[in-house]
C-alpha cells in the first residue's frame, strides 16, 4: 500500500471525512483504502507499496466513494426513499483526468530542459 506515513494520513482523512472515530468500521475502511491503492498503482504503474504522496488525495476520495457504495457493489445505481445514487461501473472513471495528468507528468519528467534540433 502507500508508505506507512501516507497510509496513516489517508486512514485519518477518510475517518475524519466519514465522521467515524470507532474501531468498528476500521477493517472495512482499511480494505477500501487497500483496494483504492491497488487500482491506482495498477493504472499509474507505481509500486503498490510506495505510492507517491501526490496520489493520496485520489486514494482518499476513492476510499470514501467505496464506503458510500458499500452494500451496492456491482450496481450502477440504487434508490432509497426517493433518492437515487448513481455510480460509474469503473471505480477509476471519476479520477481519470487526475490520473492521466499524473502519468503524463511522470512520462515527461525526464524531458525537462532538453532541446532537440533537427538540423
Amino acid at each position: 500500500m502507500a508508505t506507512p506515513n501516507n497510509q496513516s494520513e489517508i486512514l485519518d482523512d477518510v475517518m475524519t471525512a466519514l465522521g467515524v472515530d470507532d474501531v468498528e468500521h476500521l477493517p472495512m475502511i482499511e480494505l477500501y483504502i487497500k483496494l483504492a491503492c491497488k487500482s491506482v498503482a495498477l493504472y499509474t504503474g507505481e509500486d503498490y507499496n510506495k505510492l507517491p504522496d501526490t496520489l493520496s488525495g485520489i486514494v482518499t476520495e476513492m476510499a470514501l466513494a467505496k464506503f458510500a457504495k458499500r452494500g451496492n457493489e456491482g450496481k450502477t445505481q440504487a434508490d432509497e426513499e426517493g433518492l437515487t445514487d448513481q455510480w460509474s461501473e469503473d471505480d477509476l472513471a471519476p479520477y481519470l483526468s487526475q490520473l492521466n495528468a499524473y502519468r503524463d507528468n511522470k512520462a515527461n519528467s525526464g524531458r525537462k530542459g532538453w532541446v532537440m534540433s533537427l538540423d
